[in-house]
C-alpha cells in the first residue's frame, strides 16, 4: 500500500476515481432529488385528481337539485380552498345545463334530457409563493330527464271510490275481467282484483306492464290478501310489487300554473275548441238574474194534455188547489263572448287560472291545458297526425310531434249533453252520448279534499269520472191554455218548481212533506222516474185540496243537476258506449266510469229523497237504470315513456337517500374539457 501511495501514477488514479465518484454520486442525488419532485407533483396531480372527481360528483347532485328546485335559475360558481401543512390548493366550480336528446323514435330525436355539466380547476402554492395553475381541468356531466304521472298509464294515490266515507262496501273499486291494461300501473293505497264481468282472462283483469303499489293487492270483495289466492303471474303479465313505496300526489298542478300562459281570467268558463295547432275560445260569464218566486200547488199539470183535461171539465188548478209553498230560487244565464283564435309552433301550455275549462278537438304539435277549477271534456281529444281510432306510438305509423296534456287542480269530467256557444242559436249537442269517445294524451286530476270536512273530504278529491250519473227525468216547457177566461194560449215554464218544494223544507207540517223534492224507483216500462211519467193517482186527485189525504206528484230530477235540466226520461242517454283512450290517467282518488245506478250509499233502500249537499250528504233519490262508459279499451301510449306534455305533473320519488327530486339520473361521465 505503501508502495502504491508512494507511486505518483497511483495517486492520479486515485484522484481519479475519487473524482469520477463524486460525480457519480452528484449526479444520482440530482436524480433522485429530481425523482422525489416529479414524484411529489404526480402525488400532488393524483390528489387533485381525486379530490376534484369527489367535487364534481357532489357538484352534478347540487345541480341536479337545483334543477329540481327551479329549472330557470342555476346555483353560482363556488370556490373550494383546502389547506395542508404549507400548501394550499384553490378550486373553481362552475356549472350550467344544456337540453339535449338522448334518443330516437322513428329515425327523430325524441327523448329530452338535461345535462348537467360541471368544470373544476385548481391553483396551487404555499403561503410564501404566488398561487399557480394546476395542468388537472376537469369537466364531468349527468344526465337527468324529467319524470312525470304520464309515465304511468293508471295512477291512483287513493284507490277507494269518492263514497268512501259510507265504509268500505261504498269505498271499493276494483279492476276486473273487462280490465286490460297495457301501460304501467301504481296505486300509493290497496289494489283489489275481482274474478268476474268476462274478458279473455278467465274473468280476471290482465294487466301487461308492471304493477305497484304501495300497500297490497286484495280480493273484491272481502278484501282478503291476493298473493297466495289468486293467479298472479296469469293477471301480471309485466310483473308486480307490493309495498313498492309511495309516490307523492302533489295537489298543486305545479309547473303549469306558474309557467302556462294564462286564459281567461275572471271567466267562469273557458270553452276551448282545438283545431291543430291553434284554438278557438269562447267566455262564459255567470250573470246572477236574481230571485224568482215559484207558487207550488197541491196539483198541477205536467203537460197540455193535463191542461186541458183540467180546463174541459171547469177545472182551474190556480183557484181550486191549494197553494202549499212558495219557492224562492236564484236564477242564473250564462252569457257568452269570442275570446279570440290563440296558436302554439312547437310547445305550449295554458292555465285557466279562475272558471271552468271546457275542452275538446285534435292537436298538433305539444300542447297542455290545466285549470284551477273543474274540467270538461266536451268532444273527442285526438291527435292531427293520427288516425282516430289508432294508435299514436304504432312503431309501422309512429307519431313524433302529437303530445297532448291536461291538468286540472280539481276533476276531470267527460260531459253529458251542454249548448254548444260555438254555434248560432246555441244548439244542444251530446257528441259524448254516441256510443264512442276519444281521448289521446295525458290527463291529470290533482284535487284534494278540504281537510277540515272530516271523512267528507273524500267527495273533493280529484277524479276523473263523467258528468250526470244518476239519471231522472224532468219535466219541459209546454204550451196550452189558461185556465182563466179567455184560454188564451200560454207558455208554461218550470214545471216541476210548481209541484215540489225546492230547496228542500223538513219543517214542512206532517201532511205536506211529500210535496218536497223527491223520486222513486222506476215505474215499469221507464228507465226512471220523473216526466213523461206522474202516477195515475195523482193525475186524478185534481184538486187534491183534502189537507189530511193529499197526493204527492211521484218525484223529478233535482233542479239543474242534469246540465239541460228540464229534460224528460225517454230522451236521457243513459248507456253512452265506451270509452276509447291511448295515454295516461292520474287521479288523487278512483273515479267511476259507469255507475249500476242500485248502489246502497248513493240510493239508499226505500230512501227517495234528494240530498245534495256538498261534504254533507250524497243521496239521488229512487234508483234508476245504469249509466256511464260500460267499456274502457284503455291503451297506453310508449311515447309517454320518453316525453311528456310541457309542464305535465312531476313524479317526486325518494332520492339520493333522503332528497326529493322529480328527475332521474341516467348518466354521470367525464367529458373533454373541450366541450364546456
Amino acid at each position: 500500500m505503501k508502495k502504491f501511495l508512494k507511486n505518483e501514477k497511483g495517486s492520479v488514479l486515485l484522484m481519479a476515481t475519487a473524482i469520477i465518484v463524486c460525480v457519480v454520486s452528484a449526479i444520482s442525488a440530482v436524480s433522485l432529488l429530481g425523482m422525489v419532485r416529479n414524484g411529489q407533483l404526480q402525488t400532488q396531480y393524483d390528489h387533485d385528481a381525486i379530490q376534484q372527481e369527489l367535487l364534481l360528483r357532489s357538484e352534478s347532485v347540487r345541480g341536479h337539485l337545483a334543477l329540481e328546485h327551479n329549472n330557470s335559475l342555476w346555483p353560482p360558481p363556488r370556490n373550494i380552498q383546502i389547506n395542508q401543512h404549507d400548501r394550499k390548493t384553490y378550486y373553481e366550480i362552475q356549472s350550467k345545463t344544456e337540453n339535449t336528446y338522448v334518443s330516437l323514435l322513428a329515425g327523430q330525436p325524441i327523448e329530452l334530457a338535461v345535462a348537467v355539466k360541471s368544470k373544476i380547476t385548481c391553483k396551487r402554492g404555499t403561503y410564501n409563493h404566488w398561487l399557480y395553475e394546476s395542468p388537472v381541468v376537469r369537466l364531468s356531466e349527468r344526465l337527468v330527464k324529467s319524470q312525470s304521472l304520464a309515465q304511468y298509464q293508471y295512477f291512483t294515490d287513493t284507490d277507494a271510490s269518492e263514497n268512501e266515507d259510507g265504509g268500505m262496501a261504498a269505498a271499493m273499486v276494483k279492476f276486473w275481467g273487462p280490465d286490460v291494461l297495457w301501460g304501467p300501473v301504481h296505486s300509493n293505497h290497496d289494489i283489489y282484483l275481482q274474478n268476474a264481468g268476462g274478458g279473455s282472462n278467465n274473468n280476471w283483469p290482465t294487466f301487461h306492464a308492471k304493477v305497484s303499489t304501495a300497500e297490497h293487492f286484495r280480493l273484491f270483495p272481502g278484501g282478503g290478501l291476493a298473493v297466495g289466492n289468486c293467479p298472479m303471474e296469469q293477471i301480471f303479465l309485466g310483473g308486480w310489487q307490493e309495498e313498492a313505496g309511495e309516490i307523492q300526489f302533489d295537489p298543486d298542478p305545479g309547473k303549469i300554473s306558474m309557467n302556462g300562459s294564462q286564459i281567461g281570467l275572471g271567466a267562469d268558463i273557458v270553452y276551448v275548441k282545438m283545431h291543430g295547432s291553434s284554438a278557438e275560445i269562447q267566455i262564459g260569464h255567470k250573470n246572477f238574474l236574481g230571485t224568482r218566486n215559484f207558487d207550488v200547488y197541491s196539483w198541477y199539470p205536467k203537460d197540455a194534455d193535463e191542461a186541458n183535461w183540467c180546463i174541459d171539465n171547469g177545472g182551474n188548478w190556480y183557484e181550486d188547489s191549494d197553494l202549499i209553498w212558495t219557492n224562492e230560487v236564484a236564477v242564473y244565464d250564462t252569457t257568452w263572448s269570442p275570446g279570440g283564435t290563440i296558436s302554439w309552433v312547437s310547445e305550449a301550455s295554458y292555465w285557466v287560472p279562475d272558471g271552468e275549462l271546457w275542452i275538446e278537438g285534435d292537436v298538433s304539435g305539444k300542447v297542455t291545458w290545466g285549470c284551477a277549477d273543474t274540467i270538461f271534456i266536451t268532444d273527442d281529444i285526438y291527435y292531427t297526425h293520427t288516425d282516430k281510432g289508432q294508435p299514436p306510438d304504432d312503431p309501422d305509423e309512429m307519431n313524433p310531434s302529437d303530445f297532448f296534456g291536461l291538468v286540472s287542480g280539481k276533476s276531470i269530467l267527460v260531459r253529458y249533453k251542454h249548448k254548444d256557444p260555438f254555434e248560432e242559436g246555441y244548439p244542444i249537442v251530446a257528441p259524448n252520448c254516441d256510443g264512442h269517445v276519444y281521448l289521446y294524451g295525458a290527463y291529470a286530476a290533482m284535487g284534494a279534499g278540504d281537510p277540515s270536512y272530516g271523512i267528507m273530504a273524500c267527495h273533493g278529491d280529484g277524479i276523473f269520472t263523467f258528468q250526470y250519473q244518476h239519471g231522472h227525468g224532468s219535466t219541459p216547457n209546454f204550451r196550452a191554455p189558461s185556465p182563466y177566461w179567455p184560454h188564451d194560449d200560454t207558455l208554461y215554464t218550470y214545471i216541476d218548481l210548481h209541484k215540489f218544494v225546492f230547496p228542500q223544507n223538513p219543517y214542512l207540517p206532517n201532511n205536506k212533506l211529500g210535496f218536497n223534492l223527491h223520486g222513486g224507483p222506476p215505474p215499469p216500462g221507464y228507465p226512471t222516474c220523473g216526466f213523461l211519467y206522474e202516477s195515475p193517482a195523482y193525475i186524478i186527485s185534481f184538486p187534491n185540496n183534502n189537507p189530511t189525504n193529499y197526493v204527492f206528484p211521484y218525484g223529478t230530477d233535482f233542479p239543474w243537476y242534469n246540465p239541460i235540466w228540464p229534460e224528460p226520461a225517454t230522451t236521457i242517454i243513459f248507456e253512452r258506449g265506451t270509452i276509447h283512450m291511448w295515454g295516461a290517467i292520474a287521479q288523487r282518488r278512483r273515479g267511476f266510469i259507469h255507475r249500476s245506478g242500485g248502489d246502497d250509499y248513493n240510493h239508499p233502500p226505500g230512501d227517495n229523497r234528494w240530498v245534495l249537499e256538498p261534504y254533507v250528504s250524497y243521496k239521488y233519490d229512487g234508483e234508476h237504470g245504469s249509466s256511464g262508459y260500460v267499456t274502457k279499451d284503455y291503451h297506453y301510449d310508449d311515447r309517454l315513456m320518453y316525453v311528456q306534455p310541457p309542464n305535465f305533473p312531476e313524479v317526486y320519488k325518494g332520492w339520493g337517500e333522503s332528497a326529493i327530486a322529480a328527475f332521474d339520473k341516467q348518466a354521470w361521465v367525464y367529458k373533454s374539457p373541450k366541450e364546456w
